[in-house]
């Protein structure tokens, strides 16, 4: 990737509904200043029962083809990443693509991306990063080629878990070009990726009989005879008729261990950090005015990035600013834990935090872990708030950390353009999340756990229609246009 390409536009598509962190918080009996002080959460994105992965990709995509006023044959691709997909084998990108072509027929006529290659990227919370490099460099090799790049997600946790407050949805989308009037990329994207287990989707397994002999149990009915199971196996309903002995589940809530995850976001970023700078022989503590994070909640990027940093500064040679800084040389603390805390707490360190990473927390604060989304909507927070706070971004290079259970990072960064404030201009994300509708804990409840027949918002735009029950159409998804 020689060229300069990179971001050209950029867009968004959020849920209607959002729950205040308190609201959760009292129902829970968490303490609330811990998930607003600590972890910086004030409320989380909610998905209403007629919007999900699709119409939120859809949404963000066609904001950018409309704004753009792109048509669609100069769209080459449209590459999806996203760990929310609806299929294992059909790609969400083409319930994506369809909802797109009815949107476009009335312009351009039926299929008019039938030209366009779509597929979906998984890889946990990176895999639109992966998307992201991917078509960079697909738009790099020849002239006049664009792509979009749309990341898409809804983080959903099982009630009561600890990733529960973390939660949220939405989805982002850009366009990528040559001579991009937002942020041109540099050419190196630096990699570390270890197989790992911090964060999975496994299918469930169960037996079929033994899941029978239970509910009987708890109804109080008799062992099963031969003949109730031959009864059960002789029904054609696609459960218990079926001839498997085994049932796979799947739930859309991880198996996780957070702090082995934490351990695993720092040593993945860090050694993705260090050959970026042996790549680019760039030392990022000075040459990056800005840094990007992956993140699962608000204050992720700054709670890893003390002990993160730490080491780059060590690498530097400049490990006496971070003691001068504390008051204290690191042989004097015999903890290293407690030497990390000490310089987390220090002005200097402050000091990065407001000017560096704070910019990029302020959407992620309201709207809660898009899963491959946080990274970029982290950047479009940042560049959203620039103008408002009078900080002139352009020429700036920023530093982009991205992290995806599993485990791999990758770390690259790029350049703010002049047209930058330009470009973003009426796109108004913090407007949208002020206009969102707050709900009770009671009906994200019953969202969550799919008690509600309607919708609880009026709808607009892309939406769910239905999820086939029978024959050919068991589990394909039925989406609307209004």
């Amino acid at each position: 990737m020689n060229e300069n390409v990179g971001i050209d536009a950029i867009n968004f598509s959020l849920p209607r509904l959002t729950l205040p962190i308190e609201d959760l918080a009292e129902a829970r009996g968490l303490e609330v200043e811990k998930l607003k002080f600590g972890l910086g959460l004030k409320s989380m994105s909610v998905c209403d029962l007629d919007e999900d992965v699709v119409t939120l990709a859809a949404d963000a995509v066609w904001k950018l083809i409309e704004r753009e006023c792109l048509n669609p044959k100069e769209i080459g691709r449209i590459y999806l990443g996203t760990e929310s997909s609806v299929d294992a084998a059909k790609p969400t990108s083409t319930y994506v693509l369809d909802l797109l072509e009815r949107k476009l027929e009335v312009n351009y006529g039926p299929r008019s991306l039938s030209h366009c290659d779509v597929v979906d990227m998984t890889f946990a919370c990176v895999g639109a990063v992966d998307a992201f490099q991917n078509s960079l460099d697909w738009v790099s090799i020849k002239k006049d080629r664009k792509a979009i790049v749309v990341a898409s997600d809804v983080a959903k946790y099982s009630p009561s878990s600890s990733g529960e407050y973390t939660q949220g949805a939405g989805a982002v989308s850009m366009l990528l070009s040559k001579n991009p009037r937002i942020l041109a990329l540099d050419s190196d994207f630096a990699v570390s990726i270890q197989s790992t287990g911090d964060f999975f989707k496994p299918r469930r397994t169960f037996k079929k009989l033994e899941l029978l002999q239970e509910a009987s149990n708890l109804l109080g009915l008799e062992k099963l005879t031969d003949e109730v199971v031959k009864r059960l196996e002789s029904k054609s309903d696609g459960f218990w008729g079926t001839p498997m002995n085994i049932i796979d589940q799947f739930l859309e809530f991880p198996i996780y261990d957070g702090p082995f995850s934490n351990e695993c976001y720092v040593s993945r970023v860090r050694e993705a950090l260090i050959r970026y700078e042996n790549k680019r022989s760039q030392n990022v503590l000075d040459d990056w005015d800005g840094m990007i994070f992956h993140l699962p909640y608000a204050f992720q990027g700054r709670r890893m990035w003390p002990e993160i940093s730490l080491d780059l500064y060590r690498k530097a040679g400049r490990l006496s600013e971070i003691e001068k800084a504390i008051g204290e040389k690191e042989t004097e603390v015999s903890d290293k834990r407690q030497f990390i805390r000490l310089w987390s707490k220090s002005e200097l360190f402050k000091k990065i935090i407001k000017e560096k990473i704070a910019p990029g927390e302020q959407a992620s604060q309201r709207i809660g872990n898009m899963y491959t989304a946080s990274i970029f909507m982290a950047f479009l927070s940042k560049i959203s708030l620039s103008p408002e706070e009078g900080k002139n971004l352009k020429n700036k290079r920023i530093g982009f950390l991205s992290y995806g259970s599993g485990s791999k990072s990758k770390v690259f960064s790029g350049t703010i353009q002049n047209l930058f404030e330009n470009q973003i201009h009426g796109i108004n994300l913090f407007d949208s999340l002020n206009s969102s509708i707050k709900i009770d804990f009671k009906t994200y409840e019953d969202l969550h756990q799919r008690k509600l027949e309607l919708p609880i918002s009026k709808t607009s735009g892309f939406s769910l229609k239905k999820i086939g029950e029978k024959d050919l159409e068991t589990g394909y998804r039925f989406y609307d246009i209004k």
